[in-house]
């Protein structure tokens, strides 16, 4: 049967019937975290949930899963507690970013055996600003990636991005913590009521109408409105609305963005 498998595999590459390896997918840009995201950790693995938008519009969107590297990892740190229980900031050790919804959310998986025997426990995750991400790379990729594009990126299109988010900076503020707020969420199942009453309070330390900022109310908007909508049961939980809703969010922003790189803007 294995000699068969291998003849017919040969055969079809002969012929060009093998199925090619789709293009690489877009580029994309991390927001920055407005403070450090919560991290989940299971065993030895550590979880956390960055928005990102897509930089190249003439890419196909990555799918669920899409494995991608960070083009500096000095983007990102980790926050920790060392043996003498003092909260430090270091390097991110060596992670995993895979796209979970398109391109508007990636899921950052850190192995922190290494980390727990140097003596230090995980707390949370911080993302610097002008971070972007390259789709890794795969064998005979039609369309792959190449250097210029991604200096093109980092020269060009990262700080068009940054404008727009300056021109929009109540919805920027917003999409930076609703995102908080979603990494304050199980990743799987759902809160207690009494917890899912009180994420902003827990979240911030302070109750919604305490906040300031336009920024910040219409992150409070999305909040109550998911809280609600979860308790009538139109979704299973908070997080999977709040996660629509910031997808929403990101998208929009990312069409003003699209509009401003289009050749004559």
């Amino acid at each position: 049967m294995r000699r068969t498998k291998i003849a017919l595999t040969a055969l079809l590459v002969t012929f060009g019937l093998m199925p090619m390896a789709q293009a690489a997918p877009q580029l994309l840009g991390v927001v920055a975290s407005s403070a450090p995201l919560r991290l989940h950790c299971e065993g030895d693995t550590c979880r956390a949930e960055i928005s990102t938008i897509c930089l190249q519009a003439h890419r196909e969107t990555p799918e669920r899963y899409q494995e991608y590297t960070a083009h500096d990892p000095s983007t990102f740190s980790m926050q920790v507690v060392n043996t003498n229980k003092d909260e430090i900031s270091i390097p991110l050790p060596t992670g995993d970013f895979q796209s979970i919804r398109g391109y508007t959310a990636v899921e950052v998986t850190i192995d922190i055996t290494s980390l727990r025997a140097e003596g230090f426990e995980p707390i949370s995750l911080s993302v610097a600003k002008d971070g972007m991400l390259v789709p890794v790379a795969v064998a005979n990729d039609p369309d792959p990636i190449v250097d210029d594009e991604i200096v093109h990126a980092m020269a060009s299109l990262k700080p068009a991005a940054e404008d727009v988010f300056k021109t929009h900076s109540p919805e920027y503020e917003a999409i930076r913590l609703v995102n908080r707020l979603i990494n304050e969420t199980p990743m799987k199942g759902r809160m207690a009521k009494a917890d899912r009453e009180q994420l902003w309070d827990n979240t911030f330390g302070e109750s919604a109408r305490e906040s300031t900022g336009v920024g910040a109310h219409r992150a409070a908007d999305v909040v109550g409105a998911c809280q609600y909508r979860t308790k009538q049961g139109k979704f299973f939980s908070v997080r999977r609305c709040l996660e629509q809703r910031l997808d929403g969010m990101l998208m929009n922003i990312n069409t003003e963005y699209w509009r401003a790189v289009q050749p004559g803007s």
